[in-house]
C-alpha cells in the first residue's frame, strides 16, 4: 500500500520516500506525492533522485516508471514534483469544477470529457449552449475566483448520496467511501484529482475556445487559468478594438457593423457571380492557328459551372478553351474538341508549375490550381504562346 502524499497535502513539492518494489525501469514507493492522473487530470511530472519520472499508474500500489533508475529494494530516494506544471493543473481543475457549474445553472447539460494539460485544457459536453451563457458563466466564475472560495475534501459513504448533492456517478467509482470536492457553496462534486486551498489561486478563467464536438459532444470548451489567461484576455480585447476601429465602429458595436459588413459582401459577390455568368455566356472565339479559341477569367463562379462552359465550348469541333476561375485561389480549365491533337494536362501543368500549380485529368480536359491570386492574363498569354508552338 502506497500512501498517497498528494491527497493530504497537494502543495507538497518534494518528499522523501522507501523503494518497495523494483522491476525494470518501474520503483513500487511506500509514499508518493505524484498523482497518477485521473479525472482527466493528467499525471504529474518530475524526477526520482535526480531522473525523469515518465509515467505513474496504480491505485493502492503506486509505480513509478524511472528509466535507467538502479534502485532496489529498500533504496532511499527524493521526489521533486514539477510544481509549475502541478501548481497550473489545481488551477485548471479547480477552474473546471467552477466553470462547469456555472454552466449547469443555465442550462441541462452532461459532462461527456475533462481534458486538463499544461498544454490544453478542455471540456466536452451536451446540451444547449450559447456564446451568450458561455460569457455569463465565465463573468460568474470570475466574481467567485475574486472574492474567493475555500476549497475543503471530505470522504462520503456511497449510500448517503441523494439527489440534488454532490456532483457524482457512482457507476464510475468502485469504492465505498467517495471523495467530495467542496467550492464553498458553489460546486460540490466526486472528484479524486488535486485542487487548490481556495478558488482566489486561480487567478483569472477565460473561455478561449467554443466549438462543435460533434460525434463526442455537443460543444468543445477550452479554456485558460491564471497569467495565460489574462495575458489571452489582453490579446483579445487588443484585436477587438482593432477590428473595431477598421470596421469603423464602436467595440460594443464591432457584431452589428461586421453583420452589415457580410451582408454587403453577400450582395456583391452575388452581382460579381450574375456578371460572370453573363460574360460566360458571351463568350466569343478568336482564330488560333486553325483553331478556335476561347479564353476569359471569372472572379467568384462556381468551378463547377466553368469547366461545364468549357465542355460547352469545345463540342461543336476544332476548338480549343481556357477558363480561369478565382476565389481564395486561382483556378484553370484546357479543353480541346476531340479532333484537336492535344495534351492538356501537359500543357495545363507546364503553365502552372511556373507558378507551384498542378493539375490532371484527360488529353483532352485539364484542371488544375495555384495557390494565392495570379494574374490571368499570364496564364493565357502562356498557354496562347505555347498553342502557337505546337
Amino acid at each position: 500500500m502506497t500512501v498517497k502524499l498528494y491527497e493530504t497535502d497537494p502543495y507538497l513539492r518534494e518528499f522523501t520516500a522507501t523503494v518497495t518494489k523494483a522491476e525494470g525501469d518501474w520503483v513500487v514507493l511506500d509514499r508518493t506525492a505524484f498523482y497518477p492522473g485521473g479525472g482527466g487530470q493528467e499525471r504529474d511530472r518530475g524526477t526520482l533522485n535526480g531522473r525523469e519520472v515518465t509515467a505513474v499508474k496504480g491505485k493502492d500500489e503506486m509505480s513509478h516508471q524511472v528509466p535507467g533508475h538502479g534502485l532496489t529494494v529498500g533504496s532511499q530516494v527524493k521526489g521533486v514534483l514539477d510544481w509549475e506544471n502541478r501548481y497550473g493543473l489545481m488551477k485548471a481543475h479547480t477552474g473546471e469544477h467552477l466553470l462547469f457549474s456555472s454552466l449547469s445553472r443555465r442550462t441541462d447539460m452532461e459532462l461527456v470529457k475533462i481534458s486538463l494539460s499544461k498544454e490544453k485544457k478542455v471540456l466536452i459536453v451536451k446540451g444547449h449552449l450559447d456564446w451568450d451563457m458561455v460569457r455569463d458563466a465565465v463573468h460568474e466564475v470570475n466574481d467567485i475566483i475574486a472574492a474567493g472560495a475555500e476549497v475543503t475534501c471530505q470522504h462520503v459513504d456511497r449510500e448517503n448520496m441523494v439527489e440534488g448533492g454532490p456532483r457524482v456517478k457512482l457507476d464510475r467509482i468502485a469504492d465505498r467511501m467517495v471523495r467530495v470536492v467542496s467550492i464553498g457553496d458553489h460546486d460540490s462534486a466526486a472528484c479524486a484529482g488535486v485542487h487548490l486551498r481556495d478558488a482566489k489561486e486561480i487567478g483569472m478563467l477565460l473561455v478561449s475556445k467554443f466549438t462543435s464536438a460533434k460525434p463526442a459532444g455537443d460543444w468543445e470548451i477550452e479554456f485558460l487559468v491564471g497569467p495565460e489567461a489574462v495575458s489571452a484576455a489582453v490579446d483579445h480585447s487588443v484585436r477587438s478594438l482593432i477590428l473595431a476601429e477598421r470596421l469603423g465602429s464602436l467595440p460594443q458595436d464591432s457584431l452589428t457593423a461586421f453583420d452589415n459588413r457580410d451582408r454587403e459582401l453577400v450582395r456583391a459577390r452575388e452581382a460579381l457571380k450574375a456578371y460572370g455568368r453573363l460574360a460566360l455566356s458571351s463568350l466569343r472565339p478568336e482564330q488560333l492557328n486553325d483553331k478556335k479559341f476561347f479564353s476569359g477569367s471569372f472572379a467568384g463562379l462556381d468551378r463547377k459551372m466553368v469547366m461545364e462552359k468549357a465542355s460547352e465550348l469545345v463540342a461543336g469541333g476544332g476548338s480549343v478553351a481556357a477558363l480561369v476561375c478565382q476565389d481564395d485561389k486561382t483556378f484553370l480549365v484546357l479543353a480541346c474538341s476531340t479532333d484537336v491533337k492535344l495534351d492538356c494536362v501537359s500543357l495545363l501543368n507546364s503553365v502552372l508549375s511556373q507558378h507551384g500549380g498542378r493539375g490532371g485529368g484527360k488529353p483532352n480536359f485539364a484542371s488544375g490550381g495555384a495557390t494565392g491570386l495570379l494574374d490571368p492574363s499570364v496564364l493565357l498569354d502562356e498557354i496562347i504562346r505555347l498553342l502557337k508552338m505546337s
